[in-house]
């Protein structure tokens, strides 16, 4: 009887230890077992709702992990090479603009990840994980994979020159640009983990290569914008073929500020009118409504100034996996914007630069919950006309406090939502906020910022005027009464999400 007894007390013993709550749920141990010079991380925990089942909770708290692992790359990302372009020299420089701009998608090579569900207090944890130095060696083979594959390409286009095969020497060279997009993609990612980007190099040279191939062979002088449109469109095309899927034409931004501007809007419909006229793409400007499926395959871009021309790079994505289906680039002189009184920032760039530099400080990132925000217009750097109309829409997937802030063109503060309690009946459901606003002066780039977390926040000081709450603090005080202390505990969750929108004078008429 006593052996019985002993048995079952060890067998008892051994099933608490097999249940035992895994290190990584504790905040503390996570940090030890997964520290950030070693590891990017992903934590999503929630309770368990009624008539949900454990293993949906699971699955849907794995996707949370991966999504806020990935935004932590891409945020942080965004924000190193913002603080690194003032450290380093001109042509570095633009690289890590141009790298910091192409980057889409991260590829989780190495990904684990693995689930909790904690029967007592019938709450579900999530943790995914990526080891850097596991991502250095997979990025850097791609880098040098890459330069091997668009030798190639280049080879095979020299080819067809000598045989007066110009058609063929297009494609081939046009073959090797969404490579140089993916290419540069990995070198952001080289670049934030510290490590040797000496292939890059060699990758930049056959882009220059492969850009004189390109101007021998299809010589135009790009000198209005419906001959740069037209000849974006035609290298697409040579890349695509006949690609009946339905496109969408996203942001067209200033360098890597996420900015548009009156050029941005000029630009994005000549090139709308040359796609479907000229390319016979499918083709839409037009931002879906809110909630809305997102497009499967969207093309978007940016521009920079080069001496004294604009340079434009356009790429195809498929959105599902962030892959390039095709990228052309081309130039055109910035005289003649300045000829027709078209900027090609906004009216308020500089100062819109600074407040930039200072909200990629110190981001939020691993905060264990995950938080949209939107216009009716999207969040892809959207631009609103004077009279239009502005509605904000969010969503959460945990109960929590929101705060809402419109850093406006003139330098001024409203505070949309302060607050805001969104509980469990609005989880994961859009939320429309119920403030409209109507586009006016002052025009340029403004930040709608949304931050969400579990705690009330701190109150801001505010004055109201004309029925709104301006805040009287300056801006290193309002993120710093928003952001609050380091994460500190599970049960701390916060996150935040930014909208760039610029406003603009209306115009009745189109010119290119």
């Amino acid at each position: 009887m006593k052996k019985y007894l002993l048995y079952l007390i060890l067998l008892s013993s051994s099933c608490m230890l097999s249940a035992q709550t895994p290190d990584w749920v504790d905040f503390g141990q996570r940090q030890q077992l997964y520290p950030d010079s070693e590891y990017f991380i992903g934590f999503g925990m929630n309770e368990l709702k009624k008539g949900e089942s454990e293993n949906v909770l699971l699955e849907k708290l794995k996707m949370v992990a991966i999504e806020e692992l990935v935004s932590t790359v891409q945020v942080t990302v965004e924000s190193v090479t913002t603080q690194l372009q003032s450290q380093v020299n001109e042509q570095v420089s633009n690289e890590l603009k141009s790298a910091s701009t192409a980057f889409s998608k991260i590829d989780l090579t190495g990904l684990k990840t693995e689930t909790y569900f904690d029967k007592r207090k019938k709450m579900g944890y999530a943790l995914a994980w990526v080891n850097k130095q596991k991502l250095i060696d997979y990025y850097q083979a791609k880098l040098d994979n890459y330069n091997y594959t668009i030798a190639g390409h280049i080879a095979v286009a020299e080819q067809f020159v000598e045989k007066d095969d110009k058609e063929n020497a297009l494609k081939a060279f046009y073959s090797c640009m969404p490579l140089f997009r993916e290419a540069e993609s990995a070198y952001a990612i080289v670049w934030l983990l510290k490590a040797s980007t000496a292939q890059i190099a060699q990758i930049n040279a056959y882009e220059v290569q492969v850009k004189y191939g390109i101007e021998q062979l299809y010589r135009s002088d790009h000198v209005s914008l419906k001959e740069l449109c037209s000849f974006l469109s035609y290298g697409l095309k040579l890349q695509t073929g006949d690609f009946s899927k339905n496109i969408r034409i996203g942001s067209f931004t200033y360098e890597d500020s996420r900015m548009s501007s009156p050029f941005s809007r000029r630009f994005i419909s000549a090139f709308e009118t040359e796609l479907i006229e000229g390319g016979g793409f499918l083709v839409s400007s037009s931002a879906g409504k809110a909630g809305a499926r997102a497009p499967e395959y969207i093309l978007s871009g940016t521009y920079w100034k080069d001496g004294e021309n604009l340079k434009v790079i356009t790429t195809l994505r498929d959105v599902s996996n962030g892959k390039p289906l095709a990228s052309a680039e081309g130039t055109m002189p910035v005289g003649w914007l300045t000829e027709r009184d078209i900027s090609y920032t906004p009216e308020n760039f500089g100062q819109a630069a600074e407040s930039m530099m200072q909200f990629k400080s110190n981001e939020i990132t691993n905060g264990g919950m995950t938080l949209e925000l939107w216009t009716n217009k999207g969040n892809d750097s959207p631009i609103f006309e004077e009279n239009d109309t502005l509605k904000i829409y969010i969503r959460v997937n945990n109960v929590c406090y929101l705060r809402i802030v419109d850093y406006m063109a003139d330098g001024s503060k409203v505070l949309l939502v302060d607050n805001e309690y969104i509980g469990s009946d609005k989880v994961n459901k859009i939320v429309e906020i119920p403030a409209v606003f109507q586009c006016a002066p002052p025009f340029g780039a403004e930040f709608l910022q949304a931050n969400a977390q579990t705690k009330a926040f701190e109150p801001l000081y505010t004055k109201n005027e004309y029925g709104y709450d301006f805040i009287q603090e300056d801006l290193n005080v309002v993120l710093s009464k928003t952001r609050g202390f380091k994460k500190m505990s599970n049960e701390d969750l916060k996150a935040e999400k930014r909208v760039v929108v610029t406003t603009m004078k209306r115009i009745n008429h189109k010119e290119n």
